[in-house]
């Protein structure tokens, strides 16, 4: 733990946090010998009260018998009402259902004419949508899994060297699916594919190259920027952009966002594709935390992707190139009430308890 900061792992905390800690008492040491200029700060995190606390859970990786693993994950999803998590495996050639304690449940058949599933996202009523890689159709799939209808929606082009498709899905807080297209910006979508809503993008600080997408709780609209990189929040009331988050591969900055998501308490999460780690604004875009850092072991990060919160303390982190789905949980002493006490420090014995963690990587 470091102060402002705490990250508890199933391996500790490694050499990287034993460096990292060396170092700051180098510097504390410089500041009271008076080798550091007077108008030098220390980085955020490194001194006051502790802001957020980051708790391992356990690692989604497989789908029923200890054989059976995840093979090509690329898209998660979570439906908040019904606490169950949405991982499209084009691998297994559709998507899987696990309940709120990682469990997996059933695995969901989609339309096979239209390739294999990608991208997935559920509405209010707890049905899914799913995009695939060979067609610009989105399909519709009722609360039990069955296949209702599958449609394309406006300004898709399919055609030789044309191609507009889906790129992106994402749930908003009015109960409906959002589309975001490679070109033309995005969707509200009709789950009956009649009378969808088309949304421009464009202006000053619109988003230039987009690998991450997403909604708030107050319907505002969020995007992970390559051009620079930031996350870019996009409030349709008020016709707006606003950009948060610094590019760089320091301490609190940004390179290569990938995937953006936030909680009902309107902290945004995105990842970090180059620095392997999960950073933290508040709903203004100031910078909290950080954490993760490269490795294959529980709490870090080999090239993180996309990422999805439930709305209260859980944070799910997906990384195809582990095949796996990190789950967090993720808390702010400093905002909690005491109706809603901080979370005990859990022991790297009872994380690795977790029936899904038997075995280390």
């Amino acid at each position: 733990m470091r102060d402002g900061f705490s990250v508890i792992r199933r391996f500790g905390t490694g050499r990287a946090a034993t460096l990292r800690t060396a170092i700051l008492a180098t510097l504390t040491l410089a500041l009271a010998l008076g080798l550091v200029p007077s108008g030098w700060a220390a980085p955020p995190g490194t001194q006051g009260p502790l802001k957020m606390r980051v708790e391992f859970l356990y690692s989604i990786e497989g789908a029923g018998g200890r054989g059976d693993r995840l093979r090509s994950p690329r898209d998660i999803a979570y439906d908040r009402k019904a606490e169950e998590l949405y991982i499209a495996d084009p691998g297994r050639r559709g998507v899987l259902v696990f309940d709120r304690n990682g469990m997996f449940t059933q695995q969901l058949a989609v339309d096979e004419e239209l390739g294999s599933p990608m991208i997935v996202a559920t509405d209010g009523e707890g049905r899914i949508y799913v995009g695939y890689n060979r067609s610009a159709k989105i399909s519709v799939l009722d609360f039990r899994g069955e296949l209702m209808d599958s449609f394309e929606i406006p300004g898709v082009v399919d055609l030789p060297g044309v191609i507009v498709r889906p790129q992106y899905l994402a749930s908003g807080p009015d109960g409906h699916v959002y589309a975001l297209k490679n070109k033309g910006g995005m969707v509200r979508i009709d789950p009956f594919g009649e009378e969808h809503e088309e949304i421009v993008l464009g202006g000053n600080d619109a988003p230039a190259m987009i690998y991450g997408f997403t909604l708030d709780s107050e319907g505002r609209f969020l995007f992970s920027d390559m051009r620079p990189a930031s996350v870019v929040v996009y409030d349709p009331e008020a016709e707006s952009f606003q950009r948060m988050g610094s590019q760089g591969v320091i301490y609190g900055q940004l390179a290569r966002p990938q995937g953006v998501a936030t909680d009902d308490a309107g902290h945004i999460f995105v990842t970090s594709l180059v620095r392997h780690n999960v950073l933290c604004y508040d709903t203004d875009g100031n910078f909290i935390e950080e954490f993760g850092g490269i490795g294959k072991q529980y709490g870090r990060f080999y090239m993180p992707s996309k990422l999805v919160h439930d709305g209260r303390d859980k944070l799910y982190v997906l990384e195809p190139a582990l095949k796996r789905v990190q789950v967090f949980r993720i808390v702010f002493p400093q905002e909690e009430t005491n109706s809603n006490p901080p979370a005990a420090e859990i022991s790297a014995a009872s994380i690795g308890d977790h029936p899904l963690n038997s075995s280390s990587l």
